[in-house]
């Protein structure tokens, strides 16, 4: 009969240690939703870049890698209010201090065609403050400045961006 009242325990024991975990696992995570947009250029007609990993750095747990099928957005004309989800992400609620959007290619199409532009870096590197809350979504768009970004003379990308949090 002792041993039997022991048993039950124990596994009352566990099951409660196990529900803590589900729900501190579960239930104290927060989304990251990366967005992008652009600031206008004049004499191209559209932007695509195709993005296919994002790298997040949070103060609690370091650097994680996200990897998804690789996406190609127009950015050409996209604003803060119209940008594009590049992913959302779920993360442990805390804060985050820098993000690497890696860029697979850039093409543009101009009057005389469509022209393929060498990438002076593999990703987009942020170095900003973004605090996560638990049961909530910050969403992050990242403006890439196009003027500056694009050098038709050498046909290369070389990524200057802002940030803004919503």
């Amino acid at each position: 009969m002792k041993k039997s009242v022991v048993i039950i325990l124990v596994i009352v024991i566990l099951l409660i240690a196990g529900v803590g975990y589900y729900y501190l696992a579960n239930y104290s995570n927060g989304n990251m939703n990366i967005r992008v947009s652009d600031s206008s250029i004049t004499g191209i007609m559209a932007v695509y870049i195709t993005f296919n990993q994002v790298a997040i750095h949070g103060n609690k747990t370091g650097w994680t890698n996200y990897s998804f099928s690789s996406q190609t957005i127009n950015i050409l004309g996209l604003t803060i209010n119209n940008s594009k989800s590049i992913g959302n992400f779920s993360l442990s609620a805390q804060k985050y201090t820098m993000l690497r959007i890696y860029i697979q290619s850039v093409s543009v199409t101009t009057p005389a065609g469509n022209i393929t532009l060498k990438l002076s870096s593999p990703f987009v590197f942020i170095n900003h403050p973004i605090n996560i809350s638990a049961h909530s979504t910050t969403d992050v768009v990242i403006e890439f400045n196009l003027q500056q970004s694009i050098n038709m003379e050498s046909k290369v990308f070389t990524p200057y961006v802002g940030i803004f949090i919503q």
